[in-house]
């Protein structure tokens, strides 16, 4: 597949310019290959009464790995992920981001990504391989 990735600022977790979106700011380490940020989510978040909606989670985690590959230069996107939620992030709370790349590979980039609490209880944590695309 042969696409080129282009940033617009319009990303929904990222962008400045999504009027909808979550417009969180990440910082990325490039010698480290790493990546990090901070959200507090708000109720319209929620799933269940003052718990975030798990997916808000996944969609973040996701895209800290992602980001963290454009970040360092490669056309790559999710082809897998798994998550493994361990306690629930309620609605106020600050929880940090952080993602590395752990494996690099022609076709096939590996990365983990961690949430937790600013005390540094695990909220979620998630593997994933994102596919390196060919670009035009």
């Amino acid at each position: 597949m042969n696409y080129k990735l282009i940033g617009d600022d319009k990303c929904f977790v990222c962008g400045p310019k999504n009027p909808s979106g979550l417009k969180i700011p990440f910082e990325t380490d490039k010698v480290k290959k790493t990546i990090k940020c901070e959200f507090i989510p708000g109720p319209e978040y929620q799933g269940f009464q003052g718990i975030t909606h798990g997916g808000i989670i996944a969609t973040i985690l996701d895209e800290a790995m992602v980001k963290l590959a454009f970040e360092l230069g490669y056309n790559a996107v999710t082809a897998w992920m798994e998550i493994r939620y361990s306690a629930p992030l309620m609605s106020g709370e600050k929880i940090k981001i952080f993602s590395t790349i752990t494996k690099e590979s022609k076709k096939l980039l590996e990365a983990i990504a961690e949430a937790t609490t600013i005390n540094g209880k695990t909220i979620a944590s998630a593997k994933g391989k994102l596919i390196r695309l060919n670009q035009p």
